[in-house]
């Protein structure tokens, strides 16, 4: 049976970016069609999808995941849902078989925000605070701000507004960290609103100028379209109704040339209701129309039962009778939905919302009980290292009297007992070391340096050549040429050290008893392997569970301190590797270790 102990780490062959020159081209392809979505999404869409074809042809998983989740990104943007539906289930696919979180946080903020887009607030918030807390895992400060935004919307939806304004606020504030302007300015628009709510039109009105000149510095016509559209809804209710009517007619333009059919269903239907209120019926019936048509296409109710109502009014208003009834039945209708719809949500949102609220203060004290235990394994570890070096000298002096003794005493039994104790010390001293490594090893700092595999295992053999097994052995040594691996060389020398040390130990006196080393670079995946196998007593399967536990030991045949595969597990965990073994009684043993073949896979 093959054994493997599991460690937490992300295999390297998983990650975004590859060296290779053919990936590169797609990853930068990508790069180049996110970036452009903010003013030609219709490029965006062809560049995404050149990408995802490039990809296939070479057989670039991680490349066709990503496109994949690009294409479904941008079909959100311009509300054609339904064609994004396929492209967010093959990457999704992707990223949680390989556990890919910041794919995974990606496509849930687009999910969250096609659920959110089609009034669906439920199922908007609970896909944007998956994907909000995944970034707050990832330390992804830009995702972070941008999706909080999007949840103030959600808040403002439930009328909490003063939650909203907190959001919106908090989403500002992590923009301005990583100085992310488009972020800042998202967060703005929305903030002017509730301002206006207030009736504070001075402060409405200089957040959405700031909102604006952001938008304008940064090129983001999208953006600046809901800028526009904001700054209008201003001088509408300040009543400067010609210059209100100029931004909305700018956002409209924006938002037709880009397909933000969200925005222009807003635009249209405060352009209809603007006009309605001065009297221009004409005009406002044919926005209002436009609106209810485009509107129904994508399904935004919310919006139709406001204009069909509207639509009323200009209908009675011309005692177009029969026109004004149908209006009315629509807008009933339509209003009966939206009402129904929006009780159910509000009140599974808000029992997220609790939920959510309840994981946090968890995750509070949680983290704080943590660094509590942290804390206090660290004063247990200085204590360790202190307590250990300070019986170093006794140990030593024991030694040396053991030496001295062994010397006078002529009578066979109290050299007997002299030796049992010798021994005793000698495992003392054992142990003691080993609590001095594991401690060095825990405590000190990762240095990546060049690895010279060659020069470490001679002097690692050569280190054991007091081991009463060392004579017998025929170590056989494979190190593939032209190994240029960089890593921290404590962690590699306690790795070697103990493996060597200990197919050592437990060789099998009674064969021709052999270490086998091997290092090579894995050709499948970007992973240095390193094994070491032996033809030793085997450990038997009632053990093998245990064999990485601290102070375990399988066979009290064999001296040691029970330290030894600990503090390997130790080092492999420390830079990042996986160790794997398999062993049968009687036959022997063989372990595996695999380390990430580059230095960004070392921890800090």
């Amino acid at each position: 049976m093959f054994y493997i102990y599991p460690v937490n780490i992300e295999p390297l062959l998983l990650k975004k970016l590859t060296n290779t020159t053919a990936h590169t081209k797609i990853d930068v392809l990508l790069a180049t069609a996110l970036k452009k979505r903010v003013s030609d999404i219709s490029c965006s869409i062809e560049e995404a999808k050149k990408a995802l074809e490039e990809a296939k042809k070479i057989n670039y998983k991680n490349g066709e995941a990503y496109a994949n989740a690009y294409i479904a990104f941008f079909y959100m943007i311009v509300t054609r849902h339904q064609e994004a539906a396929p492209f967010l289930k093959a990457s999704n696919a992707y990223f949680e078989a390989v556990k890919d979180k910041k794919g995974l946080a990606f496509n849930y903020n687009t999910i969250g925000s096609i659920h959110y887009k089609t009034d669906d607030y439920h199922q908007g918030l609970k896909y944007l605070l998956k994907a909000y807390y995944l970034y707050k895992e990832l330390g992804d400060t830009l995702h972070q701000g941008r999706t909080l935004k999007s949840i103030g919307a959600i808040y403002e939806f439930f009328k909490d507004y003063e939650q909203a304004k907190k959001t919106y606020l908090k989403s500002i504030e992590i923009c301005k960290l990583i100085d992310d302007l488009d972020g800042i300015s998202n967060a703005l628009n929305p903030l002017s609103g509730l301002f206006l709510k207030e009736k504070n039109v001075e402060k409405a009105t200089e957040l959405i100028e700031q909102s604006i000149k952001l938008k304008q510095q940064t090129n983001d016509l999208r953006g600046l379209a809901f800028a526009y559209f904001g700054k209008a809804k201003v001088l509408d209710y300040a009543a400067k109704i010609n210059e209100a009517e100029a931004h909305h007619s700018k956002s409209l333009n924006i938002h037709q040339q880009l397909n933000e059919h969200v925005g222009e269903i807003m635009t249209l239907n405060k352009l209809g209701n603007m006009y309605l209120k001065t009297g221009n019926t004409k005009l406002a019936e044919q926005h209002l129309l436009d609106c209810t048509r485009l509107a129904n296409k994508t399904r935004h109710n919310l919006v139709i039962y406001k204009a069909y109502n509207s639509l009323y009014e200009i209908a009675k208003s011309k005692n177009e009778t029969e026109k004004a009834l149908t209006y009315l039945e629509l807008h009933v209708k339509y209003k009966e939905l939206v009402q129904k719809r929006d009780v159910a949500h509000v009140l599974k949102s808000v029992q997220s919302l609790s939920k959510i609220e309840s994981l946090e203060k968890e995750a509070r004290w949680q983290k704080e009980k943590t660094e509590e235990i942290e804390k206090k394994n660290k004063e247990l570890d200085n204590f360790v290292y202190k307590v250990s070096h300070d019986l170093r000298g006794p140990i030593s002096s024991l030694l040396g009297l053991h030496h001295v003794a062994s010397l006078d005493i002529k009578d066979k039994n109290a050299l007997q007992y002299l030796n049992m104790y010798h021994e005793q010390i000698k495992r003392l001293e054992s142990i003691i070391l080993d609590f001095i490594d594991l401690t060095r090893l825990k405590e000190s700092h990762t240095q990546h340096t060049p690895i010279n595999f060659q020069k470490n295992i001679s002097e690692c053999i050569r280190s054991f050549n007091y081991l009463s097994n060392y004579p017998k052995i025929n170590f056989d040594i494979h190190i593939e040429k032209g190994l240029d691996f960089r890593s921290d060389q404590s962690s590699i020398n306690s790795i070697l050290q103990n493996l060597i040390e200990n197919a050592i130990k437990y060789a099998d006196p009674n064969k021709k008893p052999f270490v086998k080393i091997s290092i090579v670079k894995q050709t499948n995946t970007p992973h240095l392997c390193i094994k070491v196998e032996d033809n030793g007593i085997g450990i038997a399967d009632n053990f093998k569970e245990n064999i990485f536990d601290m102070f375990f030991r399988a066979n009290d045949t064999v001296q040691g301190s029970g330290l030894g595969l600990y503090i390997l597990k130790t080092a492999v965990e420390r830079i990042n590797g996986s160790l794997y073994f398999e062993s049968e009684e009687g036959t022997g043993s063989l372990f595996e270790v695999k380390l990430p073949y580059t230095c960004e896979q070392v921890k800090a």
